[in-house]
């Protein structure tokens, strides 16, 4: 059947034959003139019309169909060549179906092959933003794309010959690429240069694919961006590094660095300084050699060339050393510490950075305040000392006047005038507040914690006997110690006497009729090493105003109460002497807490 047809125009012609064959089966079996020849044949020509047309299985199934078709005719003539004419039908309906569908099959590829084609040539190829060349065996361009004209110029030429667009220089790689493209298929990743109309030359990252014999396609990307970008990246990176060398040079520290293979690569001009040496001579040398040069400025020499030996065999660091260099013609005496730590970085891996820290002015003042330190300590003694000598002239007086006024109250008493005996009598108490004084500002004064006098010290114990050394003190006073406190790091005697003033002040300036007191730790208070105590009470508390005043020397909120102030300075300068602090927090008419911390024994 003609090709030209379309698949609804085969339909009406093969239906039409068949229609036409019926209608002469029908008239010749009415006539009587059927033979079986007839049947059969008139019914294979719209058949093989029908199965020109169709697959295999529609074919078959026509075919079939037919046949069923034929089947009354033939009984009518009386032959039973039914399973003949079935077998005959089907082979001839699927070989012709076979026939039409292998040609169709070669046509739909055929027409997506020239579709496929056909993209390429609009979309890939011309469309491609790198240059795309199919070349001959010779290197020549038999046919370029718009990136091709638009890069390398020469818009009028279709074809290149190989010298018109390959670089001078890189023509014989070309031609070398171009024997193993067509020998191995394809090449990849050739670096070289392509040449423009102006005659520049344009970087260019090759791969190419052969696609006959004597042809390939071959692929060019431009690299003249990426080029630009890594020439400003190196730009970049000497400029920074310069920039960097330069801000390392201006340091007070001597720095060396060195490689994976144990060779300085680079050294500062404090090196320089430092040593009397000439650092542009470390460059290039080994790090042995180099210290070598170095240490021999140092006092103690040996020491620490044994200490950077070790280091670089186990790569380990070097912790802080002090050194000293030796003063000459070419240096000055210094104070330094020294450092080395390898590099960890996967780009510099086995290296190392070595320095040395100009600490001359750090050491001088540490020295400095050494003797400052010493001679603060002397002081110290020295007032100490002053002040028990003064507080002991005084008091040997002050005990006199108290006695001969005591003495004088006996012996005149019922004698003198109501006034001398006032008199008498206010000489003696104030003799008796003076010896008080004197003997608190010693106390206060004498308040020092000695380092070889600190031990562990059981908070719960010294409470029990500070309990039973103030059970008269405590009468009709609601009395709380909590248990389990945290043993602490300190003088025994100090602390002692911090608890019982504390204790004391609490009970002794309570105003309540049914005073109580509770004495407790804080369990989550524990920070930095320090335990924080509390003493509780319900006193008269204390105004916001009066919180900071009340810890100096001789600071009373009552001045007609008993006692001289120094409780609570006292208290303060013994906790200030532990390292902790103390402070007070109140509500006037509802009672006071005292706070202070003292350091944690060590487990």
């Amino acid at each position: 059947m003609a090709s030209g047809l379309n698949p609804v125009e085969k339909a009406i012609i093969v239906v039409a034959a068949y229609c036409i064959a019926l209608l002469a089966l029908v008239l010749l079996h009415l006539s009587a003139l059927l033979p079986w020849f007839v049947v059969i044949g008139g019914l294979a020509v719209p058949l093989m019309l029908g199965a020109c047309s169709l697959r295999l299985r529609s074919a078959l199934l026509l075919g079939l169909g037919t046949a069923a078709v034929g089947t009354p005719f033939l009984l009518s003539s009386g032959i039973p060549a039914i399973a003949p004419m079935f077998v005959g039908y089907v082979a001839v309906a699927g070989g012709l179906g076979a026939l039409h569908q292998r040609r169709s099959t070669r046509r739909e590829r055929w027409r997506r092959a020239k579709s496929l084609g056909e993209g390429y040539e609009s979309e890939v190829f011309e469309g491609s933003l790198n240059i795309m060349h199919f070349v001959d065996r010779d290197g020549t361009v038999l046919k370029r794309n718009e990136a091709s004209r638009s890069i390398l110029g020469a818009v009028a030429k279709r074809s290149l010959a190989l010298n018109d667009y390959v670089h001078p220089q890189d023509v014989e790689r070309m031609k070398t690429e171009l024997l193993r493209l067509f020998e191995r298929g394809e090449i990849r990743d050739v670096q070289l240069r392509y040449i423009t109309e102006e005659r520049k030359f344009v970087p260019i990252e090759l791969r190419a694919t052969r696609a006959t014999e004597r042809l390939a396609v071959v692929e060019a990307c431009d690299q003249r961006d990426k080029a630009n970008l890594q020439r400003q990246l190196k730009e970049t990176e000497a400029r920074y590094r310069f920039l960097i060398e330069e801000a390392v040079d201006t340091l007070d520290s001597a720095i060396i660095i060195t490689d994976s293979r144990r060779q300085v690569v680079w050294a500062n001009e404090r090196i320089g300084d430092f040593f009397g040496i000439d650092r542009e001579r470390l460059i290039g040398a080994d790090i042995l050699r180099a210290f070598h040069r170095i240490v021999g400025a140092l006092e103690g020499a040996e020491e620490l060339g044994r200490t950077v030996e070790e280091a670089l065999r186990s790569g380990g660091t070097v912790e802080t050393l002090t050194c000293k260099v030796m003063p000459s013609r070419e240096r000055q005496e210094r104070v330094l510490a020294y450092r080395s730590t390898p590099i960890e970085t996967d780009r510099y891996k086995g290296g190392r950075i070595d320095h040395f820290i100009d600490i001359t002015e750090i050491k001088a003042l540490e020295e400095a305040l050494r003797v400052k330190a010493q001679d603060l300590e002397v002081s110290n003694e020295k007032l100490e000392q002053f002040c028990h000598v003064v507080s002991h002239d005084l008091k040997e007086p002050l005990r006199t006047v108290e006695s001969y006024s005591g003495f004088l109250l006996e012996d005149l008493a019922g004698k003198v005038g109501g006034e001398s005996q006032k008199h008498l009598e206010r000489l003696k108490v104030t003799s008796g507040r003076m010896r008080t004084l004197i003997e608190d500002l010693l106390s206060y004064a004498s308040v020092r914690v000695e380092s070889d006098k600190v031990e562990r010290v059981p908070i719960d114990s010294l409470l029990r006997e500070i309990q039973q050394d103030c059970e008269i003190s405590l009468q009709g006073v609601s009395l709380l110690i909590d248990e389990g406190f945290p043993p602490v790091r300190g003088s025994r005697t100090r602390l002692s006497e911090l608890f019982s003033n504390l204790i004391v002040n609490a009970i002794k300036y309570n105003d309540k009729a049914l005073p109580s007191l509770h004495v407790g730790w804080k369990q989550n208070g524990s920070r930095n090493g320090m335990c924080t105590f509390f003493v509780q009470d319900n006193g008269p508390g204390i105004e916001a105003r009066h919180r900071d005043r009340i810890f100096g020397i001789f600071e009373k909120l009552q001045s007609d109460s008993d006692g001289t102030g120094a409780g609570l300075a006292i208290c303060k300068r013994i906790v200030e002497e532990h390292g902790g602090r103390i402070w007070v927090e109140s509500e006037v008419g509802k009672g006071s807490t005292f706070f202070f911390t003292i350091p944690k024994a060590t487990p």
